[in-house]
């Protein structure tokens, strides 16, 4: 309407400017020699029409731009519509684990926009999952030009330089994904173990401690034990000694670490032997310490010094069947047969391989006929000290750092039927 209104003014304005000029007639000179005059109502009808069709031509233009603007949007809308359509199918082909078929729709997405961010995230994911780490990581770093810091984006380049074993670039994008959302235990964790495989174990410690202040109370022993388990798993996989002896010496009670840094190379020495006796005293359920002690003392010559710390820790743990049998098993084989009648004989469990050790022991002293009841007895029954996890009940014949049952750690300690715990 005002186009029309300034189409209808602006001729009038020039009529009135030229009827003032000109009262009788408007004279055009088309030469210098020719001229034409026309009469004032000529005039105002030309300038009238003129403006009355400007105003239409401009109606019209707008009204046109107006029309192809809707079909503009009603395009784009449609082919949006389709786009976020493909993008949900492939998803949804994508959680059934169909990953040929949410390619294909991928594929066809991004055809028809190749800077589509979702659907470049997506392509990535499905990459990875068919275990091309490096396509995984091309898709995301395609995505990451069309938005740079979108924290989905972020997390998925995390878990491709995982991945593909690129840790530093891991961090990076870690770290960025920590300033753009909102930080949270389970980043803070995604970020320790690259900072673990790293080597920057004072960061994960330092990122450790804020996990267990965002962790409720409940929680924070569990966290603590996480650490703990991270840090021997890098120490175990790496062959770091250093990590192992720190792990061993701040807490005994950890078996694991204290084994693990037994059997790697290295000093064999006194404060080796002590960060063991440290774990006996703690872990007085578990054979294969009271193993490993024997092992590194007796290759030194010194049995007198075990059989001194045995004695010791039958008086601190009266109850406990599993520390006489160790060294009546010691005694026996040390040729010690009176010392290891003595000590075992006053056991009275009934485990077969206490059975088998007293044979053994009678056998030597030459009482062949009761060694010969005892062997019947334990005949067709497990000879060894088996294993039991104190959290699901899992029996194991060897000792392992995990439960093979239901996978805890350090929960394997030695069973002695009829004995009890002991402690």
């Amino acid at each position: 309407m005002i186009r029309v209104l300034l189409a209808a003014i602006i001729p009038t304005a020039i009529f009135l400017y030229v009827a003032i000029l000109n009262p009788q007639s408007v004279t055009f000179k088309l030469t210098k020699t020719q001229s034409y005059s026309l009469p004032m109502a000529a005039v105002v009808v030309v300038l009238v029409m003129v403006g009355f069709a400007a105003a239409m031509v401009i109606m019209a233009g707008g009204e046109l731009r107006g029309v192809l603007r809707k079909a503009r949007e009603k395009r784009k809308r449609k082919e949006e519509e389709k786009k976020r359509f493909l993008f949900r199918t492939a998803l949804g082909w994508w959680n059934t684990g169909d990953l040929a078929r949410a390619r294909a729709i991928l594929k066809k997405l991004l055809s028809m926009d190749s800077k589509f961010l979702e659907g470049l995230i997506l392509m990535g994911m499905v990459a990875r999952e068919e275990g091309k780490k490096e396509e995984a990581l091309s898709w995301h770093r395609k995505a990451r030009r069309v938005l740079e810091d979108d924290p989905w984006l972020l997390y998925q380049l995390y878990q491709d330089f995982v991945a593909t074993g690129e840790w530093d670039e891991a961090l990076d994008a870690l770290e960025l994904l920590l300033k753009k959302a909102k930080p949270s235990a389970e980043l803070y964790r995604e970020l320790m173990k690259v900072s673990l495989e790293l080597g920057k174990v004072d960061k994960a410690l330092a990122l450790q401690s804020k996990v267990v202040k965002m962790v409720p109370k409940d929680e924070k022993e569990r966290e603590e034990k996480r650490l703990t388990w991270m840090l021997y798993e890098k120490a175990k996989r790496d062959g770091d000694r250093g990590l192992m002896g720190k792990l061993a010496k701040s807490n005994p009670s950890f078996v694991p670490a204290v084994v693990a840094l037994v059997e790697m190379d290295g000093d064999k020495g006194d404060k080796l032997i002590e960060t063991l006796k440290k774990a006996c005293e703690a872990n007085p359920r578990v054979l294969v310490l009271f193993d490993k002690l024997e092992d590194l003392l007796l290759a030194k010559e010194r049995p007198g010094e075990i059989i001194s710390f045995y004695r010791k820790l039958m008086a601190r743990y009266p109850h406990n069947p599993l520390i006489p049998f160790v060294l009546a098993r010691l005694h026996f084989s040390l040729g010690m047969y009176q010392d290891a009648q003595k000590t075992v004989s006053a056991l009275e469990v009934e485990d077969p391989s206490v059975d088998f050790l007293k044979g053994l022991v009678l056998c030597r002293l030459g009482e062949g006929e009761k060694a010969f009841q005892l062997f019947s007895g334990a005949l067709g029954r497990d000879m060894c000290v088996l294993y039991s996890c104190e959290k699901c009940g899992c029996v194991a014949v060897k000792w392992q750092d995990r439960c093979p049952g239901c996978g805890e750690g350090g929960t394997l300690v030695a069973e002695l039927k009829g004995g009890g715990d002991g402690v």
